[in-house]
């Protein structure tokens, strides 16, 4: 009989011997998790790949560098950390002896105000005899403003006022807080007092028009004082109209003369510094007008009207100066009498 040779168990070429299998081994105590032992040479140095070192200094990278215990993979990170804030961070301030003397040198806010108040004090008692005058003059005030304020009370404390305030008006004048005294003064106060007044503060009548609180004074002389005062107080703006005009408190001043006090002799005067030097110049008694000195001289019209330009240019750009009757007046002389080119709008931006 043949003999029957043991088959051969096939094996495909992807499947592995027993000897091969035999390399990988399960560790039971640690776990699951499968090694690959590495042949190394003895004396020799341990070889690494570069993106197993890169990938291991990452923190939250699970499977790449086991960590010996948790407090030491703690302790990498937090430096780790400490390293990237550390560039982040504001320096903190340290105290040396510089900054010491730099702190003391900035004072405090209620010792400031304390020592400021203090100063004021001191120059009020230095100047005891004003400082005296201007309460007592408020406290007057107080009184005289009512409306329930009888006549006859009202001229007793007007007498006692103009006793008080004679001769330290100006002062009175110019200071914020007692302006409103003078004001008050000048609105019920009789022609007397009124004339006193006047002569008090008839030389700063332009510098009260341009003062904030005080222009207010000038107003009251406008609408209550007598028609030579009113006269006077338009003379003293000639020659400074065109500054006035572009100053923020005293506009509104020369607009009222204009508007409400002035007449037609008064109303010339303040607009002939608008029509520029060559008008001064060939205007007269006989001419006192740009129409009559237009008429006279028509070879002057375009010097003229381009002076006029030159001054109205930077008024029509503020809309606080624009809207005057006087400004107005003024643009429409220019308008009426200046030729083409220079009317074109285009040419005044």
């Amino acid at each position: 009989m043949m003999e029957v040779k043991a088959k051969k168990k096939f094996t495909g070429k992807g499947t592995k011997t027993s000897q091969e299998k035999n390399r990988f081994y399960k560790n039971n105590d640690s776990g699951s998790s499968k090694t690959f032992p590495r042949k190394v040479k003895e004396g020799g140095p341990k070889i690494t790949s570069k993106n197993f070192q890169k990938s291991a200094t990452k923190p939250g990278k699970k499977g790449v560098k086991q960590f010996k215990n948790k407090q030491q993979g703690d302790k990498i990170l937090k430096n780790k950390f400490q390293q990237a804030d550390k560039f982040n961070k504001k320096r903190k301030f340290q105290a040396d002896s510089k900054s010491d003397e730099s702190a003391a040198k900035k004072p405090k806010w209620d010792d400031f105000k304390k020592k400021k108040k203090e100063l004021k004090q001191s120059r009020q008692l230095s100047d005891r005899t004003n400082y005296d005058i201007v309460v007592r003059a408020k406290q007057i005030w107080e009184i005289l403003r009512r409306k329930d304020c009888d006549k006859e009370k009202r001229v007793k404390l007007m007498s006692d006022l103009q006793k008080l305030i004679e001769g330290k008006i100006k002062t009175i004048a110019f200071a914020h807080d007692s302006t409103r005294v003078i004001q008050c003064y000048i609105q019920f106060g009789n022609e007397e007092q009124r004339k006193q007044a006047f002569e008090e503060l008839r030389d700063d009548l332009v510098e009260l028009s341009k003062a904030k609180y005080s222009r207010n004074i000038v107003k009251k002389f406008l609408m209550y004082g007598s028609k030579p005062q009113i006269a006077e107080i338009i003379r003293s703006f000639k020659g400074h109209v065109r500054k006035m005009l572009r100053h923020a408190e005293a506009s509104a001043i020369v607009e009222y003369a204009y508007n409400d006090k002035a007449i037609l002799e008064q109303r010339n005067m303040l607009t002939e510094e608008l029509y520029g030097n060559t008008f001064q110049l060939y205007k007269s008694a006989d001419h006192p007008t740009l129409d009559k000195v237009l008429e006279i001289q028509p070879e002057k019209v375009g010097l003229i009207m381009d002076e006029m330009k030159q001054i109205l240019t930077p008024m029509a750009q503020k809309e606080a100066v624009i809207k005057h009757s006087l400004v107005h007046k003024v643009f429409l002389d220019f308008f009426t009498y200046a030729p083409p080119k220079l009317r074109s709008v285009s040419t005044w931006f």
